[in-house]
């Protein structure tokens, strides 16, 4: 594989590339004379290599006014003069917008703004690109002609390529005085302020850090491009270790997640992106300007294509670039991060496990690029009660690492670098959130009964001995989801028996004759372990996981089951297995269940007092049959995060997708509704513990529906029993039943007006 260099245009300069003109905005940047004369001299020749008729920088002051700072080809006169507004004219809608601008006849444009000091009367055409670093825009390259033309885009290209360095120049203070150096490291350095999406609620102050370490600051031109070129070659060949590395690590995978990764290894190969960080070496850059630059042409080119495989090797190429800005200089860490003592952790993505390897006294908050609520790592965040937003991916632009930061998981809103008079008041709120907790913790003991007299469970939900505490605390009647498929996810290998029983019995023992249901390990199809054999599963949420993998390779779950038998031993057992799909199932698995019960006994261990075996309701499949598996059980779980999925076939990990459906959707109540009747009439225990029940529309429609009995995270049960003890059970379903047949998409905002006018408390 091959990736094609992108050439400027040349026009009636001869063959100047990209190395020529590289090595003239070198010369020109090391020119012994004034700031002005180095930025004029880069002016002309930017100007000579694109053939404009006329080229010009703004930049942007302080005040967030863009001003004309060098010109070849307008009135020199103008130069630090002509000062337009922020989105003022085209030169300022480029700023704003952070993108190209090009039109054949500017003056025609509705946007354009006269400005006669310049002399721009007899010029038409337009091609204005942003200056941008660390996300935000530092000024404006403009290349004009008097003749009223489209600009290609080799031409487009060619002149981002160059406001690429431009930008990076004008920040590294090897063009400007060291006054504009400074206030461009100001402009580098403000407050921020980005809206995402909330997942996880509450306040977190902390200093930012990176999941992945970001490239370490670097000079933009070499003094010695021979040693640079040998720089480059070493960290090449690091990288392509590493990534080899990366591979035999994952010598496991198989199909498309390994097709994956030997794409990735091919680019670390190519020897076309290897020639094109040369040439950028030998005309002048430092290695890591080279891989910049590179980066940035690739991305020029890669993001106007139409295929989405080519837009998704862009994220590869980017992360490539990267690493090897970290191999450049000299950091092969691996592994988690040091935090500060109060850490905002800052990820693209990241996975449960890695979240839990790192320290709950020190991480206060996280920010993901694009995670829905329901994701894994949204359920360990919201168990841990770590505030976490995402929806912002370019936060990890606009930070720096050490940075400052304040994320608000109810609004969904990252404060990064905030004012003093933000961040006190961000500690007001938390300290507000704290006096909320202690008035709920105060309510702990009083009854979960509604007005109308319908009593209703609260149970909630664990998968870490250190959860267990919570059931003190909020006053939750049992834990109605232990997950134990954590324990599986964290190490390199199976987790053995005894580990196993030990963590089962210390939440046992922590809950105080309370019960624990455990549910066996939900792994397999999009939770898989290092250590398993993932397959090819195009589909994996829909694959081989929970009661079918388990009944396929009883030499996974049939320890699980001896740890949960010993564990409680004299005590009752409640286990319940996952991703019941057919009644039949529940007799493959209870096999299992009595063979290990057998073999107790066979070697006179002690064994529980009393077994309940349970199975959870996660698809239409199980939902439409649930009568007959409740049959078979002692009690059911509506596992409603599964269940939404497959009801409406959207992934629960797509951020996309899961913002066009809701579970307030008429039709998916409905469903609910009749299975909750269905499993009534049987006379066998249901509850519900999807994430939906940390909503508290969605709750009380749940409650409305029939469901008594609920499991939701800790932090929500103080919340939920408010809403249970202001809500009328009967009136909410007479309500419901009244307005499940209409066609809207979502029953939400009109069920929360509702909700809202009869008095019911919404935290």
């Amino acid at each position: 594989m091959s990736i094609e260099k992108t050439r400027p245009p040349h026009g009636g300069h001869g063959d100047q590339g990209i190395t020529v003109l590289l090595k003239r905005m070198r010369d020109a940047v090391a020119h012994d004379s004034s700031a002005q004369e180095r930025l004029d001299l880069l002016t002309k020749v930017i100007a000579s290599h694109v053939v404009a008729d006329v080229c010009s920088i703004y930049l942007r002051r302080p005040d967030d006014v863009l001003e004309l700072y060098s010109t070849e080809g307008l009135n020199p006169g103008a130069v630090h003069k002509t000062r337009l507004k922020w989105g003022e004219g085209l030169v300022g809608l480029v700023a704003k917008r952070a993108s190209p601008m090009v039109t054949a006849e500017a003056p025609k444009h509705p946007a354009f703004s006269y400005r006669p000091e310049t002399g721009e009367d007899p010029l038409h055409s337009f091609l204005g690109v942003p200056l941008i670093r660390s996300g935000k825009t530092l000024g404006v390259l403009v290349v004009q002609n008097k003749a009223a033309r489209e600009y290609t885009h080799e031409e487009i290209e060619a002149v981002q390529a160059v406001a690429t360095l431009l930008a990076e120049i004008a920040a590294s203070g090897e063009l400007l005085s060291q006054e504009e150096t400074e206030a461009v490291g100001a402009m580098l350095h403000r407050p921020e302020k980005l809206k995402g999406f909330g997942i996880v609620s509450g306040i977190a102050t902390g200093k930012a850090v990176f999941l992945q370490p970001p490239a370490p600051k670097h000079k933009v031109f070499a003094q010695n491009p021979a040693a640079e070129a040998s720089r480059l070659e070493e960290g090449l060949n690091d990288l392509r270790q590493s990534v080899d590395a990366m591979l035999a690590m994952n010598a496991s995978l198989s199909g498309v997640s390994r097709e994956v990764l030997e794409t990735y290894r091919l680019f670390a190969y190519d020897r076309g992106w290897k020639d094109r960080l040369r040439a950028a070496v030998f005309s002048g850059l430092t290695a890591e300007s080279a891989v910049e630059q590179v980066k940035a042409e690739n991305r020029a080119r890669l993001s106007q294509s139409r295929d989405p495989y080519l837009r998704e090797r862009m994220h590869d190429l980017d992360d490539l670039s990267n690493r090897l800005l970290r191999h450049l200089a000299g950091d092969k860490s691996v592994g988690k991060r040091a935090l500060f003592d109060e850490t905002i952790l800052i990820a693209r993505t990241m996975g449960p496990a890695e979240l839990l390897e790192y320290d709950r006294k020190r991480l206060k908050g996280l920010v993901l690029g694009e995670v829905s609520a329901t994701s894994h790592v949204a359920i360990v965040a919201r168990a841990l009660k770590l505030p976490m937003v995402t929806g912002a991916p370019e936060a990890m632009e606009l930070t720096e690492e050490g940075d400052p930061a304040v994320i608000d998981g109810d609004a969904g809103e990252i404060h990064i670098r905030p004012s003093p008079e933000t961040l006190e008041d961000f500690r007001a709120k938390q300290r507000r959130y704290r006096e909320l907790e202690a008035s709920y913790v105060s309510e702990k003991n009083l009854p979960s009964r509604t007005k109308d007299g319908a009593d209703v469970a609260i149970m909630m939900n664990a998968g870490l001995a250190l959860d267990m505490p919570f059931l003190e605390q909020t006053g939750a009647e049992g834990v109605g989801l232990f997950r134990t498929e954590l324990q599986f996810l964290i190490g390199s290998q199976l987790p053995s028996v005894a580990s196993q029983e030990a963590l089962y019995r210390e939440a046992l023992d922590l809950a105080g004759g309370k019960p624990v249901i455990f549910r066996t390990a939900d792994i397999g199809g999009d939770k898989t372990a290092p250590y398993m054999d993932h397959g090819n599963e195009v589909n994996p949420a829909m694959g081989w996981r929970g009661l079918r993998m388990a009944v396929d390779r009883p030499g996974m779950i049939r320890p699980q089951l001896r740890a949960l038998l010993s564990a409680a031993a004299g005590r009752t057992l409640w286990v319940m297995f996952p991703f019941v799909t057919l009644p039949a199932e529940v007799d493959d698995i209870r096999a299992l269940l009595d063979r290990e019960i057998d073999r107790a006994k066979r070697r006179d261990k002690e064994l529980p007092d009393a077994i309940k075996v349970g199975a959870m309701i996660e698809t239409p499949s199980s939902a439409w049959r649930a009568d007959l598996i409740a049959q078979k059980v002692d009690f059911l779980s509506v596992g409603g995060n599964d269940l939404a999925q497959f009801y409406f076939a959207a992934d629960r990990d797509s951020e996309r997708v899961q913002r066009r459906y809701d579970p307030m959707n008429g039709g998916f109540l409905s469903f609910l509704k009749n299975t909750v009747e269905k499993v009534s009439r049987t006379g066998t225990p249901l509850s519900y513990c999807g994430e939906q029940t940390a909503d508290p529309v969605t709750a009380a429609a749940l409650i409305g529906v029939g469901v008594r009995l609920f499991s939701l995270p800790a932090a929500f049960v103080g919340p939920f029993r408010r809403l249970v003890r202001s809500l009328d059970a009967k009136a909410a379903s007479d309500w419901l039943d009244a307005n499940m047949a209409e066609p809207q998409v979502s029953l939400r905002p009109a069920f929360r007006q509702y909700l809202k006018d009869a008095g019911v408390v919404l935290e």
